[in-house]
């Protein structure tokens, strides 16, 4: 059984790590943009207490988030790693690249406890899909007359 942790508390989390992530300025603002916008969607969770497609839209989201944070990472960690060393104020970088890293492993955490929040709420994890319930089944062979269709004249 997972613990049960409040979705303010997982929101306020993201939002000191990602504030701690931008303070240095190696990664793209697109960091900024894309984890501010995951986190207003998690504001709106936690606003609309019984809404499934919030919490659905902040999972989304949220997963969305780690793979885009493994690329932006990688992508400019090598060149804050330069610029910041040749600038002497390696420690800055590393603290706001330490907090990036560490957000982004706490991620998949935070999806497995927004799942627990979305089935709490009454999500379904399994697409519902239409059927028909005229005891026929939802096959009709078009081949064959069917005898309730056909009309004699």
């Amino acid at each position: 059984m997972m613990p049960k942790i409040p979705l303010k508390a997982i929101v306020l989390v993201h939002f000191v790590l990602t504030v701690w992530a931008v303070q240095a300025s190696w990664i793209t603002p697109g960091y900024a943009y894309m984890n501010f916008f995951v986190l207003a969607v998690g504001l709106w969770a936690v606003a609309a207490k019984e809404s499934i497609d919030a919490i659905l839209m902040f999972l989304v989201f949220m997963f969305v988030s780690i793979i885009l944070d493994m690329i932006m990472i990688g992508i400019y960690y090598s060149k804050g790693y330069a610029v910041y060393k040749l600038a002497g104020t390696l420690s800055e970088f590393r603290f706001s690249a330490g907090m990036a890293i560490l957000n982004l492993l706490l991620k998949p955490l935070t999806c497995v406890l927004l799942y627990h929040h979305y089935r709490e709420r009454g999500g379904d994890y399994g697409m519902s899909l239409p059927t028909s319930n005229d005891g026929g089944g939802g096959y009709e062979n078009i081949d064959q007359p069917i005898p309730s269709n056909s009309q004699k004249y």
